[in-house]
């Protein structure tokens, strides 16, 4: 593996992506943090044809429960939307131990083995009911201290609901990305958009919150 994958430079940060969908967070980052998708990780036959479309010649390395991750070359930003089935109001309500939502034992293994600075992860609003609990304690064990929100899509010009969470962890030995990812990031901050309502207290508590891992990384301490 390439030691050097944290070292900061003025290169393009890189990106891998699990469970990746139709690259809607992917397109994301690389637009915030000036990314390149290095690979992606996807079994769905359609979203891989919308996949190979945006990124023509980046390689699908498949289902991430076969992966030699010791094989891969390393990234800077790690994205995974893992499934949601178990977990929506929509499914079954299993949770994060449900058989299509568990595979986010998988990807927490890949984050262990890639160590990537950035993970971003995003899922249903409700998560925050089942699971959340899981996905921060796997991650403190990790080393990642993350930040966490829900958005609905009418919060960003949209007509329909559609609330989603979007986490963000960055591991405590890690340096954030170089300067020039931060600089991609200053200007779009300054610029006007639509405000964010915060989330109603009974969707799961405030629209941000933080978690830090503890120092034997064995769970996370929670900050408002």
């Amino acid at each position: 593996m390439n030691s050097d994958a944290h070292t900061p430079t003025t290169r393009r940060p890189r990106v891998g992506s699990l469970c990746s969908g139709y690259g809607g967070l992917d397109l994301a980052v690389e637009l915030v943090l000036r990314g390149e998708l290095a690979w992606y990780a996807e079994t769905d036959r359609h979203a891989n044809r919308v996949m190979a479309a945006r990124w023509p010649g980046i390689g699908n390395l498949g289902d991430i429960q076969h992966i030699d991750w010791g094989t891969v070359p390393r990234v800077d930003v790690l994205t995974a939307g893992f499934p949601c089935q178990d977990i929506s109001n929509a499914g079954g309500r299993t949770g994060i131990s449900g058989p299509k939502s568990s595979l986010w034992g998988s990807v927490a293994h890949a984050v262990g083995e890639l160590r990537p600075s950035l993970v971003f992860v995003e899922n249903v609003a409700a998560l925050l009911r089942r699971g959340l609990d899981v996905v921060h304690r796997d991650l403190a064990a990790l080393g990642y201290d993350t930040r966490w929100t829900c958005v609905r899509a009418s919060d960003v010009g949209a007509p329909h609901r559609r609330d989603r969470l979007f986490l963000l962890g960055h591991h405590r030995d890690q340096p954030w990305l170089g300067a020039d990812a931060a600089d991609a990031v200053r200007p779009r901050r300054q610029r006007a958009r639509p405000p964010i309502r915060p989330a109603r207290p009974d969707r799961g508590g405030p629209a941000q919150r933080s978690a830090t891992s503890d120092a034997d990384r064995r769970g996370v301490r929670v900050e408002p």
